[in-house]
C-alpha cells in the first residue's frame, strides 16, 4: 500500500485554515509505503518538513505493479521500482488526478488544477507510458480556476467523464468516448457550487458506462451519461443531538457534505464508497441509499478553543472543521449542536449551564441551559469588519463575566455577551484580522492579541488596554502567524507566544510586557507550533502543541521533552487545556481529542502509598471547611488555595501529622465567592516522595 501525505489546494499555501478558509490543508512529507498490510511503514518519497507540498493521487499500473504514478503539487511523478526511486515525468504543478487505461497502460491521463490559478489547469494524456504528455483541448474549456477530476469506464476505457470546477462554481461535466480525442459537455448542473477548488469527483459504474455518480456538496446520479442527474443525498439531513457511536448519522439519503472522492468496488458494482469531510459512507445499491462508516473512526479536525468545565471533568465543548460544535458529557458519543464549521468554544467558569460555541467568521452563540437551546451573541459592531475563519473569543479568568472577541477590532462584553463595545477604538491593523487573544489572568483590562494578514504579508502582535482603548504594537517577533499567547498566571509582564511556519524560532518569552523577547525553542523541532499552556499550579511547567505532538518544559522553557509519547505520532496539536480533574487535553486537527495526566514537579507523586485521598465538606462552603484524609506515613502538611486564574490567594500549614486518619479545619477568611483549587501537600518524606491532593472548592 502507498499513502500520499499532504492536503494542498493552493500551491505552497497550506495550513489548518484558522485565518483564511482557502488555505485549508496540511503540508506533506512525501509518500509512505507498507508491505505488510499497514502494520509498518517506510518512506518511499521523502520530502522535508518545511515544504508546503502534497500528494493528491496515486495509481498503480494494473499490468505491472512495479510502475506507480503519483500526482503531486510538484507535478506528475513515476516510479518503475515500486517506489524505491521516483522521477518527475510531467513538470507542471498541482497535478490532481490520474487514470490509467487498463487495456493499454501506455495511455495515462493526468489533470492539473489549483485554487484561482488557471495557468496550470487542464487534462493531459500520454500514449507512451508517461514519457510525453499533450494537453487535450478539443471540446474542453480553456483555463479554469478550480480542479478537474476524472472517471473512467474500466470495461470501456475509451469512455471518460471529467468533473471540471471553477473556484466557486461548476464549469460542467464533460464526456469523451475517444480516449480523450474529443469531448462534449453533457451537464451544466452546479454540483460542486462554491467548492470547485476543493471537493468534487465523478465515477462510472463498471457494468454500465452510462451510469455515473457525480459528487460535490451532495451526491448526484445519472443513468443516461449525465444528460439528466438526480440528487440522491442531502447533507443537511444529518442528525443533531447525540448519535450513538457506529449508529446511523442520518436517514438513508444522508451523506456528509463536501464529497472529495467516490469509488465503485471493482468486484461488486452495486457497492460504492464516498470520502467526505465527515468521514466514509457506503452504498450497497449503486448509490440509491447510504450508510455511515464512522463509528470509532477518529479523524475529527478540531480548532481552538476547546472549552472545559471548571468543576465537571466529563464536560467540555469544541468545534470541528465542517462538523459543527459538539459537547462531551462523559459518553463516547458526543452531542452535536449548532452547525457549519465549529470553531471556538467555552464553558462559563461559574455555571456549567452557560456555554459558548461559534461557527466560521465569528458567528457566536450562547446557551444558558447546557446546550439545549442557543441564541446569537455575535459582537454588535463587528458586522462590517472581516474576521478570521476561526474568529477567536475568550472569557477573562479574573472576571468571568467579561468576554472578548476579535474581528479586525477587539470587542468586549461585560455581561457574558449580551452587550458589546469596541475595546480597541477600531481595527488593530485595518484590513487584517485578530487570530488569537489572551486577557491577562490577573488583569482583565489587558489583552494580548495577534493579527493575521489578509492584505500584505506582515503578521503582528499587540497589547491592548481594553479600558482606555490604548494599543501597543509589539516588535521583535518573527513574521509568522502567532497562533497562541499564554500570559503567566502570577507575573503580569511575563507571557509566552508560539508561531506557525518554518525556518524560525517558534516559542518566545517576554518578562516586560513585550518590550523584549527571547526565543526559547532550545531543541524543539522547526515545525508549526499552535498552542501554549502554563500549568497554573506549577507555572514553571510550560506545554506547547505543534504539528507532531505535545512538548513539556519543566523549567520555564530552558529544556523540553516530548510529552505525547502515549499518543499517535504526527499529532497536530491545535489547542491545549486543563480539565476539572487536572487532565491535559489536546484538541487535534485530524485525530480528535486526547488527554493525559498533567506532569508533577520533581519529587512529587500523585499515586502510591503516600498519596492523599482527601474529602472536603461542606462544599459549597461559607467560612470554614473540614478536610479528612489518611496518611500512611508521617508528613509535615501545608495547604495552598488558587483562584481560577492560577493565582495563589491563601496558604498556610497544619504542622506535622502522624500516620493514620486525619482531620483538619481550614478557615476561608476573606476569600470572595467563587471556585478555587485547594492543594494539600507535604514536606519530603524519608523516601523522597511527597503527599499531595487537589480538590475543587466552591465558596458561596
Amino acid at each position: 500500500m502507498y499513502a500520499g501525505t499532504g492536503e494542498v489546494y493552493n500551491y505552497e499555501n497550506a495550513m489548518p485554515n484558522v485565518a483564511i478558509r482557502t488555505t485549508r490543508g496540511t503540508y506533506g512529507i512525501g509518500i509512505l509505503k507498507s508491505t505488510d498490510g499497514g502494520q509498518s511503514w517506510t518512506k518511499s518519497l521523502d520530502w522535508s518538513y518545511g515544504d508546503m507540498r502534497g500528494v493528491q493521487d496515486i495509481k498503480i499500473n494494473p499490468l505491472r505493479p512495479e510502475t506507480v504514478y503519483a500526482a503531486t503539487t510538484e507535478g506528475l511523478l513515476r516510479s518503475y521500482d515500486a517506489g524505491e526511486t521516483w522521477s518527475t515525468i510531467h513538470n507542471l504543478g498541482m497535478a490532481v488526478d490520474i487514470e490509467i487505461n487498463p487495456a493499454d497502460t501506455n495511455i495515462v491521463f493526468v489533470t492539473h488544477g489549483s485554487y484561482e490559478d488557471n495557468s496550470v489547469s487542464g487534462i493531459y494524456r500520454s500514449v507512451n507510458g508517461g514519457d510525453g504528455f499533450i494537453k487535450l483541448i478539443n471540446g474542453l474549456p480553456g483555463g479554469v480556476s478550480g480542479k478537474i477530476l476524472l472517471g473512467m469506464a474500466y470495461d470501456q476505457p475509451a469512455v471518460l467523464y471529467a468533473s471540471i470546477g471553477n473556484a466557486f462554481a461548476q464549469e460542467g461535466l464533460y464526456k469523451t468516448t475517444t480516449n480523450g480525442g474529443s469531448w462534449a459537455k453533457v451537464s451544466t448542473q452546479d454540483v460542486c457550487t462554491y467548492q470547485g477548488w476543493y471537493s468534487h469527483d465523478v465515477a462510472v459504474r463498471p457494468s454500465n458506462t452510462g451510469e455515473i455518480i457525480w459528487t460535490g456538496i451532495d451526491l448526484w446520479k445519472s443513468t443516461n451519461s449525465g444528460q439528466n442527474v438526480q440528487k440522491k443525498t442531502k447533507w443537511f439531513n444529518w442528525y443533531f443531538g447525540q448519535v450513538p457511536v457506529g449508529g446511523p448519522e442520518g436517514p438513508a439519503d444522508y451523506v456528509h457534505a463536501d464529497i472529495h472522492r467516490v469509488y465503485y468496488l471493482p468486484n461488486d458494482n452495486n457497492k460504492v464508497y464516498c470520502v467526505t469531510d465527515g468521514g466514509i459512507f457506503v452504498s450497497y445499491d449503486a448509490g440509491e441509499s447510504w450508510h455511515g462508516r464512522n463509528g470509532g473512526y477518529q479523524t475529527q479536525q478540531f480548532y481552538a478553543n476547546l472549552g472545559n468545565s471548571t468543576t465537571n471533568p466529563n464536560l467540555c465543548i469544541g468545534g470541528m472543521q465542517d462538523n459543527s460544535t459538539a459537547i462531551y458529557s462523559g459518553d463516547p458519543a458526543w452531542t452535536r449542536v449548532l452547525g457549519g464549521d465549529g470553531e471556538c468554544a467555552a464553558v462559563y467558569a461559574l455555571d456549567d449551564q452557560v456555554m459558548y460555541g461559534s461557527s466560521q467568521y465569528l458567528n457566536m452563540s450562547r446557551s444558558t441551559n447546557g446546550g439545549a437551546n442557543w441564541q446569537n451573541v455575535t459582537p454588535t459592531g463587528s458586522g462590517p469588519e472581516q474576521a478570521a475563519f476561526n474568529g477567536p473569543f475568550e472569557l477573562a479568568q479574573s472576571e468571568p463575566e467579561v468576554l472578548y472577541a476579535g474581528a479586525e477590532s477587539l470587542f468586549r462584553s461585560d455581561d457574558g455577551g449580551s452587550l458589546w463595545y469596541n475595546a480597541s477604538n477600531g481595527p488593530l491593523d485595518p484590513g487584517n484580522v485578530i487570530l488569537t487573544l489572551a486577557p491577562l489572568p490577573t488583569d482583565a483590562s489587558q489583552v494580548w492579541c495577534s493579527v493575521a494578514p489578509l492584505t500584505g504579508n506582515q503578521a503582528k502582535v499587540f497589547l491592548v488596554n481594553a479600558v482606555t482603548g490604548g494599543v501597543t504594537s509589539i516588535s521583535g517577533l518573527p513574521n509568522r502567524l502567532c497562533m497562541d499567547i499564554a500570559p503567566h498566571p502570577g507575573q503580569a509582564g511575563t507571557a509566552y507566544a508560539v508561531f506557525s511556519g518554518f525556518n524560525t524560532a517558534h516559542v518566545w518569552r517576554t518578562t516586560d510586557f513585550g518590550q523584549n523577547w527571547e526565543a526559547i525553542d532550545n531543541g524543539l523541532p522547526d515545525i508549526p507550533t499552535n498552542s501554549v499552556l502554563i500549568d497554573p499550579l506549577f507555572p514553571d511547567h510550560i506545554y506547547v502543541g505543534n504539528d507532531v505532538g505535545v512538548w513539556l518544559s519543566r523549567n520555564g522553557g530552558n529544556t523540553w521533552e516530548l510529552y505525547s509519547t502515549g499518543a499517535p505520532a504526527g499529532m497536530l496539536a491545535m489547542h491545549l487545556s486543563i480539565s476539572a480533574n487536572r487532565k491535559l487535553r489536546v484538541a487535534t486537527y485530524g485525530l480528535g481529542v486526547w488527554q493525559a495526566d498533567m506532569a508533577e514537579p520533581s519529587g512529587v507523586v500523585s499515586q502510591g502509598p503516600n498519596t492523599l485521598d482527601m474529602q472536603v465538606f461542606p462544599n459549597p462552603a461559607s467560612d470554614v471547611v473540614q478536610m479528612k484524609f489518611a496518611l500512611q506515613a508521617p508528613a509535615k502538611l501545608g495547604y495552598r488555595i488558587f483562584d481560577l486564574s492560577g493565582r495563589m490567594v491563601l496558604q498556610g500549614n497544619f504542622g506535622r501529622r502522624e500516620a493514620g486518619n486525619q482531620t483538619a479545619i481550614l478557615g476561608l477568611g476573606d476569600l470572595p465567592a467563587g471556585r478555587f483549587a485547594l492543594v494539600l501537600d507535604g514536606a519530603a518524606l524519608p523516601s523522597g516522595e511527597r503527599v499531595r491532593a487537589v480538590q475543587i472548592l466552591l465558596k458561596e
